[in-house]
């Protein structure tokens, strides 16, 4: 917080200063009243004083004492910007709301209006010291709000710092395990294309249906293997991810083992009977679920 850019835009002069100065005496007279009349108001508003403890109560109580006569020896440098930045600080270790500072200086601005049209009668005088200590309340609130607002910051900076290195680290570790699974992916099908064209080459030489068949299976293996990539590449890529290739993958893995028991020419019999269950209710499945997601990319491609 620079206090330097703050000050000069209440144009606050020594004039001010010595106005403030000019009704010190009249109005420490008042400083006990004072006390008595903000922590009746801040109650009423806010239940001040109940919650806050005790011994913390005593202390914000001397503390307000001592700022009211800070504030009438109108000595706004350094020493007097870092106690009301001390005091914004307290108020928030006693988790007072921004809200009630507005309103304690709200109150300050009748208060002390009023006191001033008590022990001042001529008007021109009254004016102009009533601008001066409405320049330096303003001033003080704006600094404690800045310093308030800074504390507040300074607390949560590290929580939010570590929640984004937690972020970070996941992003990261997510995005080289896509990268290692897309790399075994890419073995498996390089592994799965040299298995479906050799049965087929030994399927071709042998004019065997039932090799045929079986790199028919190997040749839905590949193709499940190479939609899986595909998936993959679309997630690093900031793709979204689809259900709908992993009910795919089941979906082939019964009907692969359809195919081998058709080959086996076995009767009917209740896993034959399970495996087309399987087939028809994936299948279903895997429609709804792929009607789904093109229904959601078309309304996000129309957006």
């Amino acid at each position: 917080m620079n206090i330097r850019k703050i000050t000069p835009l209440y144009e606050l002069s020594e004039k001010d200063r010595e106005n403030i100065r000019s009704i010190k005496d009249e109005m420490i007279k008042f400083k006990n009243e004072f006390v008595e009349d903000f922590y009746n108001y801040m109650n009423k508003k806010f239940d001040f004083t109940e919650r806050i403890e005790k011994e913390k109560f005593i202390v914000h109580r001397e503390k307000l004492k001592l700022w009211y006569e800070k504030f009438f020896d109108a000595n706004f440098k350094n020493d007097y910007f870092q106690y009301l930045i001390n005091a914004s600080h307290k108020h928030v270790d006693l988790k007072i709301e921004e809200t009630a500072i507005n309103v304690m200086f709200s109150f300050l601005r009748r208060w002390f209006h009023e006191k001033i049209f008590f022990i001042i009668n001529d008007d021109y005088k009254r004016k102009e010291i009533l601008i001066s200590v409405h320049k330096a309340l303003d001033m003080n609130a704006a600094i404690m709000s800045m310093a308030y607002h800074n504390e507040q910051i300074k607390k949560f900076t590290s929580i939010f710092s570590f929640k984004d290195m937690v972020i970070s680290f996941s992003e990261r570790f997510m995005f080289v395990m896509n990268s290692l699974l897309i790399i075994f992916l890419v073995i498996l099908t390089i592994n799965a294309a040299y298995l479906f064209f050799s049965e087929l080459l030994e399927a071709y030489s042998h004019s065997s249906g039932k090799l045929l068949i079986t790199a028919l299976g190997s040749m839905l293996i590949l193709w499940v293997l190479i939609e899986l990539l595909h998936t993959e590449i679309q997630l690093l890529k900031g793709g979204k991810f689809k259900i709908s290739i992993f009910i795919g993958v089941a979906l082939i893995a019964f009907i692969r083992d359809l195919l081998i028991i058709t080959l086996k020419h076995e009767a009917i019999n209740k896993g034959t009977i399970f495996v087309l269950a399987s087939i028809l209710i994936l299948g279903l499945i895997y429609w709804l679920t792929a009607r789904l997601e093109k229904i959601e990319n078309v309304k996000r491609g129309s957006r």
